[in-house]
C-alpha cells in the first residue's frame, strides 16, 4: 500500500493546501522570479491537483458507509441464527436424540458459523437442500417447520450472499480508493514542499512570510525559555479492543497529529489498518483471537514507540439476570450481558 508522505490528517493537509495556493498567488511574482518551475501553468496545475484530492470521499465517509454494510450483514446473520434454532427445534421434535439427522443439517457446525457469513451461507444452502428433499421434508412439516420456513432458508441464503458480497466489494473499493486518495494527496504535498523550500530562500529576511509557508508549526524546544531538542512523542495509553462495539480504541496523546494502527498474525509482519487523527477504529467483524495489534502516535518529529495489544477472548462472562417467563410469546426474556455474543436456553423437565 502507498504510504502518506505527511503525518497530518487528510483534512488538515487539504486545508493547508488551499492556503498555500492562495498565498502562492499573492506572492506569485517573487516565486516566478526565483525559479522558472513556478511559472504558469504551475499555479493552475497545483489548483487542479488540490481539487482532485478534494473530490475523494473522506476516510470517515468510507468508514461510516462500511459500518452500514456491516450492520446489514449482521442483521441477516441474526435472522439466520434464529431460524437455525427453529430448525434445530423441529428436528428434535421429529427425530428425538438423532445425531444423524442433526449432522445431516450440519448443526454441529452452527457454533463455528455464528459470526462468519461465508460459513453461514454454506449452512443455509445445505439446510435448504436437505429440508426440501423427500427424505426430510415431510418430517420437518410434522415438526412444525412449515413451507414458509423451508423457503425462508433459501431466502436468507440469497439475502446474506447479496449483502456479504456488497460489503466485501465496498471494502475492496475502500482499499483501492484509500490508495488513490493517498497518491493524489502525495502529489499535492510534493508541490507544497517545493513552495515551502523555496519560500525559505525567497523570504529569508522575512520570518513572517516564511511562517506562512511552513508545512508544520515549529515545536516548543523546552520550558522556561531554554533551548534544546524536543523529546520523542509518547505512545498512546489505554490501548484496547472493545468487543461489544468491535472498535479498537486508545487515549489521545498531547502533541500528536495522527496515529498509525497496525495488525499482525505473528507479531513480526505488520499490515496497516488505519492512519489518521481519530483515536478509535471500527473493525466491522469481530477480530480473530490472538490477533496482534499495535498503535503509534506521530508528529513532525517522528513516531512514538508502539503500544501493543493481543486479542484474547479470555474474559469471564456474568450470568444473565432477570430471567422471566412470558407465556404470551411463549418464551423467556433476560437482561443483556456485556460482551456476550449469544445465549443458550436449556429446559429440564420435572
Amino acid at each position: 500500500m502507498v504510504s502518506k508522505k505527511f503525518s497530518k490528517s487528510f483534512d488538515d493537509a487539504l486545508t493547508q493546501a488551499y492556503l498555500f495556493h492562495t498565498n502562492f498567488n499573492l506572492n506569485k511574482d517573487e516565486f516566478t522570479n526565483f525559479s522558472s518551475i513556478f511559472q504558469d501553468p504551475f499555479s493552475e496545475n497545483f489548483e487542479e491537483m488540490i481539487a482532485t484530492a478534494d473530490n475523494f470521499p473522506t476516510f470517515e465517509d468510507d468508514q461510516n458507509d462500511q459500518a452500514i454494510y456491516t450492520l446489514q450483514v449482521e442483521e441477516t446473520m441474526a435472522k439466520a441464527r434464529n431460524h437455525f434454532k427453529k430448525l434445530s427445534f423441529s428436528i428434535d421434535i421429529t427425530w428425538p436424540n438423532s445425531e444423524i439427522n442433526q449432522r445431516a443439517f450440519r448443526m454441529n457446525q452452527f457454533e463455528s458459523a455464528r459470526q462468519m457469513p461465508q460459513k453461514m451461507i454454506n449452512l443455509l444452502q445445505n439446510a435448504y437442500s436437505k429440508a426440501n428433499s423427500s427424505t426430510y421434508r415431510d418430517g420437518l412439516l410434522e415438526g412444525g417447520f412449515d413451507e414458509d420456513d423451508i423457503d425462508l432458508l433459501e431466502g436468507l441464503e440469497n439475502e446474506l450472499t447479496e449483502r456479504y458480497n456488497l460489503q466485501q466489494d465496498f471494502i475492496q473499493q475502500t482499499f483501492e480508493r484509500t490508495e488513490q486518495r493517498t497518491i493524489a494527496f502525495n502529489r499535492v504535498w510534493d508541490e507544497m514542499v517545493k513552495i515551502s523550500n523555496a519560500s525559505k530562500l525567497i523570504f529569508k529576511n522575512s520570518p513572517a512570510k516564511i511562517e506562512t509557508f511552513l508545512l508544520y508549526p515549529e515545536l516548543s524546544t523546552g520550558t522556561g525559555g531554554g533551548s534544546g531538542g524536543s523529546s520523542q512523542i509518547s505512545a498512546p495509553t489505554n490501548f484496547r479492543y472493545d468487543f461489544a462495539e468491535r472498535t479498537v480504541k486508545w487515549n489521545s496523546v498531547s502533541g500528536a497529529t495522527s496515529y498509525k494502527l497496525e495488525k499482525s498474525d505473528d507479531n513480526t509482519i505488520w499490515d496497516v489498518m488505519y492512519e489518521g487523527e481519530n483515536t478509535e477504529y471500527f473493525t466491522g467483524e469481530m477480530l480473530p483471537e490472538h490477533k496482534y495489534l499495535r498503535v503509534r502516535s506521530r508528529n513532525s518529529q517522528g513516531m512514538s514507540v508502539p503500544a501493543l495489544y493481543n486479542v484474547v477472548y479470555n474474559y469471564i462472562l456474568n450470568g444473565p439476570t432477570n430471567l422471566t417467563h412470558n407465556p404470551a410469546l411463549p418464551g423467556f426474556t433476560w437482561d443483556a450481558v456485556t460482551n456476550a455474543t449469544a445465549y443458550e436456553v436449556q429446559l429440564r423437565l420435572a
